[in-house]
C-alpha cells in the first residue's frame, strides 16, 4: 500500500519537476476517481438507473477475490450475457430486487486512475410489492444481508469504472446470489418476466397451465349372474 506520505513526496517531486522546467503540468486522466466513485456508488443507493449507468465503462469487470464474478446479480455479468449498459437496462432489473446502501471505512485514491474503498454493503431485498404481488416476508422476499468488502477500483480517463477488483467473504456474497436467483425463479413462474430472459438464465420456467388428465372410460357393468335352478325333492 502507498502511504500517505510517499504519495505527498511524489506529487511534490513532479510539480516541483513542472515549476523548475518554467512550464505548467497538465493532469492526465480521471483528476479524483474516489469521488467519481463514490458519486456512481451513491447513483446506486438512490435507485437512479441513469446516473448509476453513467458511471460504468462498457467494458466493466468485476473480480471477487480475483475470479470473475460470472454468478447472477453479481457486478460484472459479461459471461450471463448481461452488460451494465448505457441505456439502465442492468441497473432498473437489479435495483427492482434489491436495495443497496453504503457504509465507508476508509477510501483513498492509490493512483493514476486509481482508488480504494473499503466498505460494508447493505443489501435489501424487495416485498414483491413492486411487482404487483401481495407483499411478502418469506423468503427470499424482504431478506437482508451485510457484505463486507475491500475494493480496489480502476476508471478510465473519463472517470467511468472499468474494473472493480474486490476482496470479501465468499459466504456472503452466495447468500445474495442465492437469494437473487430464488426470486427471479419465482417471478418467472408467475410470468412477470419474460421467458427469454429466464431461459438466458438457465431457469426452467413451470407450466402455469398442468395438463389435464384424460378422463378414464367407464367400467363396463357386469353381467348380473343367472341364478341357479333350485333341485327338485
Amino acid at each position: 500500500m502507498i502511504s500517505c506520505k510517499n504519495l505527498f513526496l511524489q506529487s511534490f517531486l513532479i510539480l516541483s519537476t513542472a515549476f523548475a522546467q518554467g512550464g505548467e503540468t497538465e493532469v492526465q486522466g480521471c483528476v479524483d476517481p474516489l469521488a467519481a466513485i463514490i458519486s456512481t456508488l451513491g447513483c446506486v443507493a438512490l435507485k437512479d438507473v441513469a446516473c448509476a449507468s453513467a458511471g460504468y465503462n462498457e467494458s466493466f469487470i468485476k473480480l471477487h477475490n480475483s475470479v470473475e464474478d460470472t454468478k447472477w446479480g453479481g457486478g460484472s455479468l459479461q459471461d450471463t450475457n448481461t452488460e451494465i449498459d448505457s441505456d439502465g437496462s442492468f441497473w432498473s432489473n437489479t435495483l427492482s430486487l434489491m436495495t443497496f446502501s453504503f457504509s465507508y471505512d476508509y477510501t483513498a485514491n492509490i493512483g493514476p486512475n486509481r482508488a480504494s474503498v473499503r466498505y460494508v454493503k447493505d443489501v435489501s431485498f424487495t416485498d414483491g410489492s413492486n411487482f404487483g404481488l401481495p407483499a411478502s416476508a418469506e423468503y427470499p422476499w424482504t431478506s437482508k444481508f451485510l457484505q463486507y468488502e475491500h475494493a480496489l477500483v480502476t476508471v478510465d480517463d473519463d472517470c467511468k469504472m472499468i474494473l472493480w477488483d474486490q476482496y470479501g467473504d465468499n459466504e456472503e456474497q452466495d447468500v445474495v446470489n442465492l437469494a437473487s436467483l430464488l426470486m427471479f425463479q419465482e417471478l418467472c413462474n408467475v410470468g412477470i418476466v419474460p421467458s427469454p430472459m429466464c431461459t438466458g438464465f438457465g431457469i426452467i420456467v413451470a407450466d402455469p397451465t398442468p395438463t389435464p388428465k384424460t378422463p378414464k372410460s367407464p367400467k363396463t357393468p357386469k353381467s348380473p349372474k343367472t341364478p341357479k335352478s333350485s333341485k327338485r325333492a
